[in-house]
Parts: structure tokens; sequence; C-alpha cells
């Protein structure tokens, strides 16, 4: 996954910043999950996160400001 993310460092000239990223899984265990953040030198997320200002992924029934 590192190797995929500096080769579209150097395609597109943007640069990934490895220390504000992180990581978030759907069905993946909790171990591989912490495995490929540790790997990829960034933090692991959970469900749900705000993005933006917007939180993504909660319940979609509830309204919250």
């Amino acid at each position: 996954m590192r190797a995929v993310l500096l080769l579209f460092e150097s395609i597109s000239g943007l640069k990934v910043n490895f220390n504000k990223s992180m990581l978030t899984g759907v069905n993946i265990s909790d171990s591989w999950l912490s495995e490929a953040a540790l790997v990829l030198n960034c933090r692991k997320g959970t469900i749900p996160f705000v993005y933006l200002g917007l939180p993504i992924g909660g319940d979609s029934m509830k309204i919250a400001f």
C-alpha cells in the first residue's frame, strides 16, 4: 500500500502526509488494521469520523448539529 501511495506522489506531484492520514477499515480485523497503520506510519481510525467538519458514517436517522 505504501508503495502505491508513493507512486501516486511521484506521478501526481502531490505529497501524502502520513502523519495526518488515518486508515479506517470496514469488515477488517482490528489486528490487521493496526498492523497496516503501523506499516504506513499513520493513525488507525474508527467509524464514525469527522471529515471537513462533517460526520461520516454515523446513524443516518439521527440529526446532529
